[in-house]
This record gives C-alpha cells, structure tokens and sequence, in this order.
C-alpha cells in the first residue's frame, strides 16, 4: 500500500494512540485523528474537527478506536464511505446492524479487520503450527485463563469511569477478555460448539455495574474446552492449557513460555525474552496492511468475529 495514503484513526485514547506510533514507525506520515475530547488530540499535527461521509471519503483506511458501544456506528459511517476498516475488539457490544455492515462491506469489496493481536504473540503462533502439525496427537481439551484486577489496569485512571465498569459502554469481563474466547476458537479451527455453558455475575465490591468473574464452558465437535476470566487477580495471570493424546501443553503468555509435559517428564520447548508486547501491534498491523495491498480477505474479518460475539451473546 502506498504509504502515502491518508489513513484516520477514531478515537485517540491508549490504543489509538499506540496504532499512530506504530503506523509512524512503519513509515506512514499522513496520519489523521479524531476523538471528542479534543486535549487528547491538540498536539497532533493532522486532526479533523469532525467526520462526515464528505470528510471519511479522503481516506483510505479508518481505524476504529472508540468505546465498544460506538464500533457499528463508526464503522458504518467508514464503510458507506469505501474505507476498508481496523476495528479494536470487540467488534461490539451487541449484535445489532452488524448484518447491515457485512451487506455494504460485501458491496464494496472492502477488506477489514477485528484486532486480534494475541494471535500475533509468538507462543501462541508457535502452539498453532504445533497443534496443526499434530505433535501431540489428537487435541481433547483447550483450557484458557485470564486475570487482572480492573484497579491496577490503566495507572491513573478511575476505573469506575472506564467504559468496563458500565453497561451501556460494552463492558465487563468477558467483552473485554474477547481474546481468550476468539483464541480458543482460533486455536481449534473454528470447529462447531455443540452446547456451551456460562456461568457469571458480580462477585466482589468493585464498584462497577458488569460482571467481574465468568466461567465458560463449550462443548465442539471434537474436543472440551472452557475460559475463565475475571477482573479480581492481583497478580495478572494468563495461560492456557492444551490437552493432547501425547502430551500436554502449557503456555505461560506472560513469561513467554510453552511446556510440553508428558511420560518423559516437562520440557521447555519455547521461550522468548522481550521487553513488551508492542511487536505483536506491529505484526498485526502489517498484516492487515498487506491484506489491503493484496486486496485479500484478513483470517478474523466481521463475519468470523460475529460467530465469536453469537456464543457469547446468547450464553
């Protein structure tokens, strides 16, 4: 893609802000912003004032930033226009209109992307091709897990006024570990669910109004898996546990670490030192940008996140 293009990104808070650094860094310059709190894009260079069908049709990419709740309309000013469109997870907070999405981005061959960039974490895209070159067999289980507590998450900032401690925004725990749920999916190929499980609710005395702990359970075609979640766990916590017929693997995303453990005992068989996560950004923004070049359909467009959202909607 022409690095020329303009490119604008809706909503200008911590992610937002991360995907222009890392457009920069890969050489995009005609970088726009957009936000309705307007101290947040004062020192940005390019800002537009507002957006319009008028304005968003100057751009060729729109990234979707906003809270969960303001996704659909968002997008679906961007794609009446012909942007093709990066949309933060989750695609949203509902399933409403996302049918009346996928007809206009059907229409205009636009090529999209709901973010996913835990599928670009090194561990997990080793444990992909591990899983799919059946080193361990038959796969019986998938078990996943992630904690944090909502407090400690953004230093600075009031959860209580953070769009997971409320309803009408989109959050509470499950919306916002989408990517525990999206793995799992991801990892066992989009197999059916036969029946799935959610148990949930407010447990604690967070002061929010969505649930802080969920446990989900699913039953595929082929294999039993569940994720668990909550906003309660001093220490961040999140792995995932892989049942196979020769052996099970553990993954530590945190340390960056795989386990095989079986007969023969435990065995490190991937490791990886770094600093932060911000390669897995990087990677997934030039994979979508390539998908854009290439003028080919990304691997968790709108239809497959909408499969995502259909479980966990109708828990």
């Amino acid at each position: 893609m022409n690095k020329k293009s303009k490119i604008l990104i809706i909503g200008f808070g911590s992610i937002g802000q991360r995907h222009y650094k890392n457009l920069k860094k890969l050489g995009y310059k005609n970088l726009y912003v957009f936000d309705t709190n307007k101290k947040v894009i004062s020192n940005s260079k390019f800002q537009i004032p507002n957006f319009n069908a008028d304005t968003l049709k100057e751009f060729k990419i729109v990234f979707i930033c906003t809270p969960n709740n303001l996704h659909i309309k968002h997008t679906l000013a961007a794609a009446r226009a012909g942007c093709h469109l990066f949309i933060e997870k989750p695609l949203s907070h509902n399933l409403k209109d996302i049918d009346k999405l996928k007809k206009i981005i059907k229409a205009k061959k636009l090529i999209n992307l709901i973010a996913c960039n835990l599928r670009f974490h090194p561990c997990l895209q080793f444990v992909k091709r591990y899983l799919d070159s059946k080193k361990i067999g038959q796969v019986y289980a998938i078990h996943h897990e992630f904690g944090y507590y909502l407090p400690y998450w953004r230093s600075g900032i009031d959860y209580t006024k953070n769009y997971a401690a409320k309803k009408s925004t989109g959050g509470g725990i499950i919306l916002d570990d989408i990517h525990e749920f999206d793995l799992l999916f991801w990892l066992n190929n989009f197999k059916p669910v036969k029946q799935s499980k959610f148990i949930y609710n407010k447990i604690s005395n967070l002061k929010i109004e969505t649930e802080d702990c969920c446990v989900a359970s699913f039953k595929f075609s082929n294999i039993i898996a569940s994720v668990r979640c909550d906003y309660l766990q001093q220490q961040e916590s999140r792995h995932c546990k892989i049942i196979g017929e020769q052996g099970n693997l553990e993954i530590d995303l945190l340390k960056n670490t795989v386990y095989l453990n079986n007969k023969q005992g435990s065995k490190n068989i991937f490791a990886l030192k770094r600093k932060d996560d911000n390669d897995d950004y990087l990677g997934q923004l030039k994979y979508f940008l390539n998908c854009v070049n290439n003028k080919k359909q990304t691997f968790n467009d709108i239809s497959t996140a909408q499969k995502t959202l259909e479980y966990i909607f109708n828990r």
